[in-house]
């Protein structure tokens, strides 16, 4: 019994730390919150080509700068049934405001994918080229 409690508490304690809680967001910088949504995977990778530490957001200071992310997602509907497909795709922005709170979008139809960076209100302010996207 005493061995089944101790597995459950390390199995809860295993588990918790899966999903950190994302750092204070600092006044003096912008913050680009990076978050997927039914069916897409979508992950900060780099910024200014330098790895990023956490793959849910970007915090960067004012001005411009190259963010790069990684979109997975499912292609439904082919000959040989459901494709997981993953993209790369990169959005420059020269106009980071300290204090102000970013989100970023992707939609993926077939092969090509899009990615907006929206303001805290939600108004699209910069969208990516159609990037086209390979199955991995």
């Amino acid at each position: 019994m005493l061995n089944s409690v101790l597995c459950a508490l390390l199995l809860i304690i295993v588990v918790s730390g899966c999903e950190a809680a994302l750092p204070e967001h600092d006044p003096t910088m912008a913050w680009v919150e990076v978050q997927g949504r039914a069916g897409y995977s979508l992950s900060a990778r780099r910024l200014d080509g330098v790895k990023v530490d956490d793959a849910r957001y970007f915090q960067v200071e004012p001005g411009r700068h190259r963010l790069e992310l990684r979109l997975g997602y499912e292609r439904r509907g082919s000959s040989s049934g459901s494709l997981w497909r993953h993209c790369r795709v990169e959005l420059t922005y020269p106009d980071f405001a300290a204090g102000k709170r970013y989100s970023i979008f992707a939609v993926a139809t077939g092969f090509t994918a899009r990615v907006w960076l929206r303001d805290a209100e939600g108004k699209r302010i910069l969208e990516s080229h159609s990037v086209h996207c390979g199955s991995q």
